[in-house]
């Protein structure tokens, strides 16, 4: 038994020196590990602040406007970040950076005036979201301010997918995961003591998404070096709305997944249950802390694998993002699986006694960490109209999971339609990379 671990030590060392591929993988990945704990001690201490100083229904005010943030920001997009990731990613590989602008000039004529309109709409729909939908009156001036937030945001998601697409995995990663919730906790801090109204954390997100986004765009027009190039549009229109339908239709349904139990808890419980929920949902995510760190730089190496005709490459990418998601997971699990009172202590009594809603909600992440990344395998081998399909069975699966579990079992049908989900996703997707590429795609015991 000794000799055998020392064996596979020695190739696991031997396979560091000699395969670039995997040292970088490993490096890369470490980086955006770091930067990505970051993101989840930040949003933790986010959550922790407001719960345990503002209160459990601040904090359901902040999902609430979160959810519906994140739900405009998808139709803003149009599915175009990845798509415009997929195209970086192969200019940037021959330095053609007039070709680069040239794609991320037609994505922005797309984007921006399709996220004003959106942000106009919300404003409109303000107060008959507050009063018909959520119950919630005094909710219609935050709904507002929320509204127009919207491009912000979309700038912030594209052009963290942008900056990933020419391998600046670090600048990726801390706008990804990060970056908001660092602002929004340096703020918490400083106005903690100041100021006490239960809107006041809602406001500082408002502001650092803003901050952010705008920061976001700094970033990327310097890394594109985009004012020292000239145009060249080698893209169409039409060629990017071609590659983004399909990743468009599969966010949608992947957002709608994620939000659809709170804004369904938010009608029928609340604030204060509405944050209680949350709370315990970004808990359980502590568990995926690499996957995002994996997933950022295996998603290029799919798209550059698959160009190539690679297969091998493919499959060994796969197989080793998926082990090391596995890995560095488990000992979180086991942490939060034996002492859960302790943790959910922290945040105040409003949070005791809810242990069995975060055992159902770490049950459907071990599901995430186990298949590994089936769904951007898919994504970035061209098979996006299946991963579209696979998404609209899950998120019409999901959603009546929710419609029928949380008015009679409120907070608990809620984490339960969450597994329901979960698993129909991942299960769907680890038969459509078997199908298509006949290798399983999650971690091998």
């Amino acid at each position: 038994m000794a000799g055998s671990s020392r064996d596979r030590i020695s190739d696991l060392w031997q396979r560091y020196r000699q395969d670039p591929a995997h040292r970088e993988l490993l490096h890369s990945s470490f980086i955006s590990l770091l930067i990505r704990g970051l993101g989840v001690s930040t949003g933790f201490l986010v959550t922790w602040i407001t719960a345990r100083f503002y209160g459990a229904d601040a904090l359901g005010v902040v999902s609430i406007c979160v959810a519906i943030l994140s739900l405009a920001s998808v139709f803003g997009k149009l599915g175009m970040d990845v798509a415009l990731m997929r195209f970086i990613t192969g200019f940037a590989t021959r330095q053609q950076f007039d070709s680069i602008k040239g794609v991320y000039v037609t994505a922005m004529r797309h984007v921006v005036p399709i996220s004003l309109g959106i942000a106009v709409l919300l404003w409109l729909l303000a107060e008959p979201m507050a009063d018909q939908l959520f119950h919630k009156p005094d909710l219609a001036p935050v709904l507002r301010i929320n509204a127009w937030c919207t491009l912000p945001l979309v700038l912030l998601l594209l052009h963290s997918e942008a900056v990933r697409g020419l391998k600046h995995i670090g600048s990726y990663t801390f706008f990804q995961t990060a970056a908001v919730s660092t602002a929004a906790t340096l703020l918490l801090f400083l106005m903690m003591t100041v100021a006490t109204g239960r809107f006041v954390p809602v406001y500082i997100q408002f502001v650092c998404i803003t901050l952010v986004g705008l920061a976001s765009c700094l970033i990327w027009l310097r890394g594109s070096r985009f004012f020292q190039s000239a145009t060249r549009h080698e893209v169409s229109g039409q060629q990017l709305r071609a590659t983004a339908g399909p990743m468009f239709t599969t966010t949608i349904m992947q957002l709608l997944m994620s939000w659809a139990g709170t804004l369904i808890l938010a009608s029928h419980v609340p604030e204060a249950e509405v944050g209680i929920y949350n709370a315990l949902v970004r808990i359980s995510v502590f568990t995926n802390i690499t996957i995002l760190a994996i997933n950022s730089i295996a998603l290029p190496r799919f798209a550059e694998a698959w160009s190539s005709g690679d297969r091998q490459a493919l499959r060994q990418t796969t197989r080793s993002a998926a082990r090391m998601i596995f890995l560095s997971s488990l000992p979180i699990f086991l942490i939060l699986a034996i002492f859960p009172a302790t943790l959910l202590s922290v945040f105040g009594k409003d949070f005791a006694g809810h242990e069995f809603p975060l055992y159902l909600l770490l049950a459907g992440q071990f599901i995430v960490v186990v298949v590994g990344l089936p769904s951007q395998l898919l994504n970035m081998t061209g098979r996006q109209a299946a991963l579209r399909n696979i998404s609209i069975v899950s998120a019409v699966i999901n959603i009546g999971a929710c419609l029928f579990l949380i008015p009679a079992y409120g907070m608990i049908g809620a984490c339960v339609a969450q597994i329901v989900g979960t698993l129909v996703w991942n299960s769907l997707c680890v038969y459509a990379v078997y199908k298509e590429f006949g290798f399983w795609a999650g971690v091998r015991f």
